[in-house]
Order: C-alpha cells, then structure tokens, then sequence
C-alpha cells in the first residue's frame, strides 16, 4: 500500500511541474514586469512598424508577401564541375573506407 501512496503522490509532483501545455512561466514573469515598468516609468510605448503589414482607414489589416532578392550565382562552369568532382571523390572516399571497416569487421557467431 505504501508503494502505491509513493508512487501516486510521485505522480502528483510530476503532474504540477510539467509546462506543456502552458505559457511558459518566464514569459509570464517577463510580460508582468514590463506591464508595471510601462505604468510606472510612463515611457513613450513606439509602435513598431512591420514590412508586409498595414491598416487601412476601416481598422482592418492587410498583409502582403514581400518578394526576397534574387541572388544570382556568378560562378563558371568549371567551378561548377570542379565542386561536383570534389563531392564525388569525398562520397567514393568515404564509401571505400567504410567498405573497408565493413568487411574486416569479426564475425559476430564466432563469440
């Protein structure tokens, strides 16, 4: 009986500490204390403004994709070809070594 009693109030303690489902505690303690820094200090709060977002005269929000930048790859094809050669040797060296490892391994019903 007493196993049972240890192992329910072990249970118990697990269920109180466990923050899955929860707002994270330090997050709670962090909005709290910049609410009352807000109230006390009466700092001037500055909006932030975001890229992709506005609000029009009706208070409804739009959201907009902003397309990234085209990056363009400057290098030649012999570049290209030289990097494609080094992972192909890289991919042939590793596959000779572990090929190697592989086979000289013992026989595992020798023990």
């Amino acid at each position: 009986m007493s196993r049972f009693f240890a192992l329910f109030v072990a249970a118990l303690v697990a269920l109180n500490t466990v923050d899955a489902f929860t707002v994270s505690r330090t997050i709670l303690a962090r909005s709290s204390v910049l609410t009352r820094m807000s109230e006390d200090d009466q700092a001037p709060v500055t909006p932030t403004v975001e890229r992709g977002v506005s609000v029009d005269q009706d208070g409804k929000s739009n959201v907009w994709a902003i397309e990234p930048k085209v990056e363009l790859d400057g290098r030649s094809s012999d570049e290209k070809m030289g990097s494609a050669l080094i992972g192909v040797g890289g991919f042939a060296a590793f596959a000779a070594v572990a090929g190697i490892i592989l086979t000289n391994l013992p026989d595992p019903n020798q023990f």
